[in-house]
């Protein structure tokens, strides 16, 4: 799964401007955790918008916003089955760019989180699905990440990694014409970029926690491909 997330304002600008031929502003936002605001691009027609929206979908369908069903992560091998993401899958794909996430492990009694960001690349560019709820004269847009199975070389940090895609595959993902097989290709539980790992402070286990600090290292990075 993936649970938090950081952007860092000016790779990320960097970033952005590379993946989409188009600049766009973003704020730093560190210890970013379920259902709040964050950038995330959508097409529209042969250009890009960036929009915030809450991490944590809220189906169109729904009756009010709600967190009692985990709608933060989108397991990729039931996208199709799920009464919540069958839709989005199918007409509202996009990508949520961060700088690097966290996942946790416990080690001797202790949860250790670590930090999971490109080693060379600017940020990473996370397949997700948005929807878009209305009720009582509010409007909200929301998303949700795209997971899959782990690939054996991410095993021993988490089961589970967020998708990510390369500078060619973000096209294929955001096209509404694109073919299931090519969708299934995407979705594959792969390591695309090489990725450093590095065990991280505590300190970032407190979701209040959002300066500096949720960016400390305990020790030495490894390096996944």
């Amino acid at each position: 799964m993936c649970g938090r997330f950081n952007v860092v304002q000016h790779p990320m600008m960097r970033f952005l401007q590379e993946i989409t031929g188009q600049s766009f502003s973003v704020e730093t936002s560190l210890n970013v955790t379920p259902t709040e605001q964050t950038p995330v691009l959508v097409q529209s027609d042969s250009s890009w918008e960036r929009r915030n929206m809450r991490w944590w979908l809220i189906p169109h369908w729904s009756k009010e916003p709600t967190t009692k069903y985990t709608m933060f992560n989108a397991r990729s091998e039931t996208l199709e089955k799920s009464r919540a993401f069958r839709e989005p899958f199918q007409q509202r794909r996009c990508v949520l760019p961060v700088s690097g996430y966290y996942e946790w492990k416990t080690e001797s009694g202790v949860k250790v989180p670590y930090y999971i960001e490109p080693e060379s690349e600017n940020g990473l560019a996370l397949a997700a699905l948005w929807d878009r709820w209305h009720g009582n004269d509010k409007v909200i847009e929301s998303c949700t990440i795209v997971t899959a199975a782990a690939p054996q070389a991410m095993e021993t940090i988490h089961n589970r990694i967020p998708v990510h895609l390369t500078r060619e595959q973000i096209d294929s993902w955001v096209n509404a014409n694109t073919d299931r097989e090519t969708l299934a290709k995407l979705l594959a539980p792969e390591v695309r970029v090489p990725l450093r790992v590095t065990a991280m402070s505590t300190y970032v286990n407190n979701a209040r926690n959002k300066d500096e600090r949720c960016l400390e290292p305990l020790g030495e990075a490894v390096v996944i491909h």
